[in-house]
Formats: structure tokens, sequence, C-alpha cells
């Protein structure tokens, strides 16, 4: 009778166990995505999309109603019905700008529930690394504006980078909507940042950005594997072959144990390391003195490079906290301040700026010392960028540019993969894109192209369909894109170039001039020569919102000038019609058939402008670096797009 009792006990304890981890486990199937979070903004004037995740077959309600409603005056939007795999949508009608406001969505006993919701507009951002360019980077172009803001009425969410082959993934990964703020845009993307704050100026109502954008990143990582198929048959075989998951973890583990031993042996044979020559008192007096322009080091290199600098620090300044400024330097570096490291760059790209910390400073003598570590490019300092120290009272010490220097360990190539997946047919799209889909979104940035201007030709074709797709996607059949042209950059040149960089910019161009849905937002003269991410993110926003200002608000803007057409009128004489009156006076080119390009002389008015040659094309601003190119609209100022057009008798 006791074993009996014992065994009832036990079996109401194991049914009230099941019970519970069955209710848990319902409770748990009741979610969703990232986007529908704290903070979020939806789209005014459109059908709104919402969906997640329940069990299978389950009711799924949706309530909204604002935050300050008390429980009356609740709006109850029809239930949906999980499908097979646990998904539901439903959509909300179109509102007008409001907020805040509170979403619950209830399957069963339980609820979910989204706060500080906002009725407004929704950007989302996506490309490459110049997209990616973040606040921490343009900080000391607009010092004065990143420090004062701060405003709830933008709202910014970032997609953390996730390469996905398989095939689409559910959500994506992200810390949710942030309100704008120094501390909450220091990662995020400075120009989806700018966009945010100009467009709440101008409309007066709540703006969300979303930055979607990976560094470095092909448009063939943000297009279906299957469109990919269509334009680079290799590249899609390629992501194939890596949607096998034990290839992919096979092929990463070789290459970190590879790079592992590569950075041992490295550290294991430099001189350097082993003769502390980051010391304050080594003895440097038998290195060689060079410019820092004319290092004696030539590409391909591997291996580490050594380099000191003696400075003399004053007594009012010894101490004192400081600012060091190492420009932009090629590869990765290791930088000292009397022995102690103050800082580690892994990449070419970012600015180097290193905080000096209180006390390493004294007066006299101090030493910098870099320990570059290459991996096939020379050691570099990227001139015209500043090298000095900074104090908070904004006394400055240039640095010299005469540098002390020794060959640290020679290596071999290190071993690795040819690309990263993230660079792989789809990867992006499966990961970062297509979990968004369907959101609704006023319009889309895409500024990407860097890392396609070794096939531009094909850049067309491409770009059409990923906005193509991307609307289809979104369910947004009208989608808006402003597509962002690359900017000027490398050494300026003032002939003839064939160019990838040029060619792309074409592509681009081509693109979006026959999309009745899109707009080129021109960066021609917003470049750096010496960088490929350049500052002025906040003039290149005013271009973009600008190019949303007449595609989704209807405005009658004039954007920069585009050419409709270039007609021989004379045996020595082209004349360039343009959509809006210019000026110019250099920048264009004229080939006869079959022959090479070279520059004309020009002259403008109204909206045309003649060209002092002949031949069957002509192009504007065709160089990686065209400084020269002087086009502009007349009233707004704004750069001509660079074109290449036939010139029709």
């Amino acid at each position: 009778m006791i074993m009996h009792k014992r065994l009832n006990l036990f079996t109401a304890l194991l049914a009230l166990l099941v019970s519970f981890t069955m209710t848990t486990a319902a409770q748990a199937a009741l979610r969703l995505p990232k986007l529908f979070s704290d903070g979020m903004v939806m789209q005014r004037n459109a059908e709104i999309p919402i969906w997640g995740w329940a069990e299978a077959g389950q009711s799924v309600t949706l309530t909204l109603q604002p935050a300050d409603s008390k429980g009356k005056g609740k709006k109850v939007y029809h239930t949906a019905v999980a499908d097979n795999i646990g998904k539901w949508m439903l959509k909300l009608p179109a509102m007008r700008p409001q907020g805040p406001l509170v979403l619950e969505v209830k399957c069963g006993e339980e609820v979910l529930t989204v706060s500080d919701i906002w009725v407004g507009d929704v950007w989302l951002c996506s490309g490459q690394s110049n997209i990616d360019t973040n606040i921490e980077r343009v900080y000391p172009q607009y010092p004065r504006e990143i420090n004062n803001d701060s405003t709830d009425r933008v709202r910014l969410f970032k997609v953390e980078n996730e390469a996905v082959l398989e095939g689409p993934r559910s959500d994506v990964r992200s810390s949710g909507w942030k309100t704008l703020s120094k501390k909450n845009a220091w990662k995020f993307s400075a120009l989806g940042y700018f966009l945010g704050k100009q467009m709440q100026a101008k409309t007066g109502v709540v703006q969300g950005v979303i930055q979607c954008s990976w560094g470095g990143t092909p448009i063939e990582s943000w297009i279906p594997r299957d469109s990919v198929q269509r334009f680079d048959a290799s590249k899609a075989r390629e992501a194939v072959y890596y949607t096998d998951s034990k290839l992919r973890q096979a092929a990463l583990e070789a290459n970190r144990q590879a790079g592992n031993r590569w950075n041992a042996l490295l550290n294991e044979t430099d001189p350097g390391v082993r003769g502390n020559w980051t010391a304050a008192n080594y003895d440097d007096s038998k290195w060689q003195k060079v410019q820092q322009d004319k290092l004696p080091v030539r590409a391909p290199f591997n291996g580490s490079f050594w380099m000191r600098q003696h400075i003399h620090i004053d007594a009012a300044h010894a101490g004192q906290e400081a600012l060091l400024l190492l420009g932009t330097l090629i590869d990765a570096d290791f930088s000292y301040v009397n022995g102690k490291l103050v800082g580690q760059t892994g990449y070419q790209y970012p600015p180097r700026r290193y905080t000096i910390p209180q006390g390493l400073l004294h007066e006299g003598d101090n030493v910098i010392t870099i320990r570059f570590v290459n991996r096939g490019m020379a050691p570099k300092f990227v001139q015209g960028k500043p090298y000095l120290i900074r104090w908070a009272d904004n006394t400055t010490l240039p640095l010299d540019t005469e540098w002390l220097v020794h060959e640290g360990a020679s290596m071999p190539n290190q071993p690795s993969m040819p690309t990263g997946f993230q660079n792989m047919a789809a990867a992006a799209y499966n990961g970062m894109l297509l979990p968004l889909a369907p959101y609704a979104v006023a319009g889309m940035v895409w500024y990407q192209g860097e890392s396609n201007t070794d096939r531009p030709v094909i850049y067309e074709a491409e770009l059409h369909s990923l906005m193509n797709d991307w609307r289809q996607q979104f369910q947004q059949s009208e989608m808006p894109f402003v597509v962002v042209q690359l900017a000027n950059y490398m050494e300026p040149s003032t002939a003839p170039q064939e160019t990838g960089w040029a060619r792309l910019r074409e592509s681009q161009r081509r693109a979006a001039v026959s999309d009745p849905r899109a707009e080129l937002a021109v960066a021609i003269d917003l470049g750096e020569a010496n960088d490929i991410h350049p500052l002025r993110k906040s003039e290149l926003a005013e271009r973009v919102g600008l190019a949303f200002d007449k595609l989704v608000f209807g405005k009658r803007v004039l954007l920069s000038p585009q050419p409709l057409s270039a007609q021989s009128v004379d045996k020595n004489m082209v004349v360039i019609t343009f959509d809006q009156p210019v000026t110019a006076s250099q920048g264009f080119e004229i080939a006869e058939e079959g022959g090479p390009f070279h520059n004309v002389n020009c002259t403008a008015k109204g909206n045309q402008v003649t060209l002092y040659g002949q031949g069957n094309r002509v192009r504007y601003a065709w160089k990686n670096n065209p400084i020269e190119a002087d086009c502009r609209a007349k009233d707004s100022r704004l750069p001509a797009t660079p074109f290449e057009i036939e010139i029709t008798k």
C-alpha cells in the first residue's frame, strides 16, 4: 500500500512536471523578431507587416494603443494563425505619425509587450564599408555637432554581421533600437546617423534608421544565389561548396591554426621583441634615418618593421594625458610610448588615435616606437593624414617626418583562405537582409561597389537584380532606392584613364537612371585621395536626403546634373545637353571610332556644354580621382555625375 501511494505521488509529480515543461515550451514559442522591440519606429502612411513565431496552429492577436491610454480605446486587429512551421504575420493599416504606442501580442495566456513605439519614417542603409564608416571615424570632422547630439526623435537599429550560406536566417543579431546620442551612435553608420537627423529636421516626425552593411562585401553577397549564378557561375558554385558546415569548420580551423602559428613564429624570430626595442632607454643610435615617405621596404613584404622617434616634452605638458595621432598606417601596427603599448590596429584603414595615459610622458626626451606587422604590403605612412600629439588644451606637437628604422623579422606569406565567407554569394543576403523583410520602410540607401571595381561591367545588371529582388522581398513594388555613386579616390589625374572605378560609377549611374524609382547621389567631389572612406558623410547625407525628397515626398528638386544627349553639330563641335543649367570648363574627353580618349576644351551656356572636338563617344570625370572635373549645377552647385555616352550626328 505504501509503495502504491508512493507510485501515485511520483506519477502525479511527473505529470505536473510534464505539464509545467509543456507550458513553458509553449510560452517560449511565442516570440518577435529583434526589429519589434522597445523604441521601434513604424513606417507612416503604409501597411505595416508584423510577424513572429508561436506554436504551429496557435492563434495570435495584436493590440495597439497609445502609451497613456490606460487600457481605454484599444484597437484590436484580426487574429493570425501560426503556420505549420510556427510563423505568423499580420498587417496593420496605414497610420499617421504618432507615438508613443504600446503593442501587445497575445497567444493563449502569454502576452509580449513592446513599448515606446513611434510611427514616422524608416530608412534602411546597406552596402559595404562606407556605410559601415561610423561616428567614431568621422568625429574629428564634426566634433561640436556630435558632442551636442542627443534626441529620442531619431532611433537607430544596427544589424550585426552574420554570414549564412545554407539559407535565410529567421532573425538578425542586434541589440535593438537605440535613441540617437553620441554614445549610441559611436559605432553606428555616420551616413545613417546624419540622414536620420536631417530628415527629422525636414519632416518633424520620428525617424528610424536601420544599418545593414558589412565592410568589404561585394554585391554578390547581397543578392540570391540563383541571381549570382546568372552573372558569375563560379561564385555561385563556391558558395554551394561551403554550405557544407564541416568543410567551413575545417577551413576556419585550418586558417586559425596557420594564423596563430604564423604570429607565434613572427614573435619568436623578431629581434625587436627579443631585444626590447620598445624601451625608452634602448640604444637606437645605429638605426638608419629615413623620411617617412621613403621607407626602404618594397612590396611584397611579410613580417615586422620597426620605427622610433624621439620627442621633447616641455614641463607644462609633462605627465598630462594626450592623444597620439598616427594618421593611417599600412598595415597593422603596435604603437608604444616610452615602452608602454598605447594602441594597436589590425589592418590599414582605421585612423590611429591612441590615448597616452596620464603620467607616461615626462619632461625632456621621450620615445615613440611603432612596430609594423605586414602581410604582403610594404609598411607605409599614408600621406596627408595628421601625425602629432594633442593635449586637452589643444596644444599640438607635430611629429618629425624623419624616423629611425630597423627591419624586424622576415616571414613567408601567411596561409589564409582566398576569401571570407561573408563575401560569398548570398551570404549577407541570407544572414542580414532577408530576416528584415518585409519590414515597412520609406526607402533604401545602397552604398557599395568598391569591392566590384575589378568586374564593373556586369554591375549594372547585378544592381538591377538587387533592387528588384529587395522590392519583392519587402513587398513594396515601388520601393525607392538611392544609389550612392563611388567617390573620388587614389592619386589625382588629368590624363585619360581606363579604370574600373570610373566604369563602375557608370554602371551605378545607368542602373539608377533606368529605374523610375531610383536616384543617384553623386559623391565625386566628396572623396579623399588617401582614404577609401572619406569623412564628409554629413554632406553626402544631404544629397541622399534630397533624392528622397524627390522619390518619397514628391518635391520638385533638381539633383546632380545628368546628361540627356551628346550631338555633333559641326565638324569640330559636340553639344552635350543636361537636365538643368550647368557651369563647366574642363573634365571632358572625346574618342574617335576605335581610338583612345583625349581631353577637349569646353564652354557652358544654359543647360548645354559645347566640346571642341569630334568623335563618336564622350565621357566626363572618367578617372579614379578627377580633381579637374568642374561641371556643376548652376543653381545648387551639386556636381554633375561622371558619365560616358554616344555622340549622335
